[in-house]
């Protein structure tokens, strides 16, 4: 018999209430305000970063973005943040809301706009991030850091002109994401395995 309930979580961070409770205050906010891709970039850093049971309550997103986030947005953000560990715990693979073509250009709907946005996620407690291992985390964040534009370095400016390879980390970045939570939140070794 097959569960009722299967097809549920998968669209869970596509919640239409919560999601356009956080769209509409941003768009509200002009073109310094994030999009919802940038939005979705920022919450699965934050799903799949370093956090403790409480830590949904502790973001100050309107420190964090830098602009005003009412308690009902923030509300909104923190239960789709949550929705988004639900799934990375069940091991299902998270769908980015834009295409996995880091050349493709549009404005604030794009890949480099999304990166952009998990980026800001890991700002939140960016320490956090490299406690654990640092070569490893930073080089899975390459990808991210590579495709966002945010770091002018001129050994990845030289990398994003191997268009073959960024575009396989593009296409990699769902499964990154899988791998950065397992991170901070896999099972202890001889638990469960792949």
């Amino acid at each position: 018999m097959l569960a009722p309930h299967r097809e549920k979580s998968m669209s869970e961070i596509t919640n239409p209430s919560l999601k356009n409770t956080v769209r509409q205050h941003f768009a509200s906010l002009g073109d310094d305000a994030p999009t919802w891709t940038e939005i979705h970039g920022m919450l699965c850093a934050l799903a799949a970063g370093p956090h403790d049971d409480g830590f949904a309550d502790s973001i100050d997103y309107a420190h964090e973005l830098e602009m005003p986030v009412p308690e009902d947005v923030a509300s909104a953000l923190n239960q789709l943040r949550q929705r988004l560990v639900t799934q990375l715990l069940s091991g299902e693979t998270i769908n980015l809301p834009c295409l996995l073509d880091p050349y493709q250009e549009e404005d604030g709907q794009d890949l480099a706009s999304w990166c952009a946005g998990f980026m800001t996620g890991v700002f939140v407690k960016e320490s956090q991030w490299y406690a654990i291992d640092e070569e490893t985390i930073a080089n899975l964040l390459l990808p991210f850091i590579l495709i966002s534009g945010l770091d002018e370095d001129e050994a990845l400016d030289a990398l994003w002109e191997n268009t073959q390879v960024v575009r396989q980390m593009a296409l990699g970045i769902p499964e990154l994401i899988e791998e950065l939570f397992l991170c901070f939140h896999g099972p202890d070794e001889g638990g469960e395995s792949a």
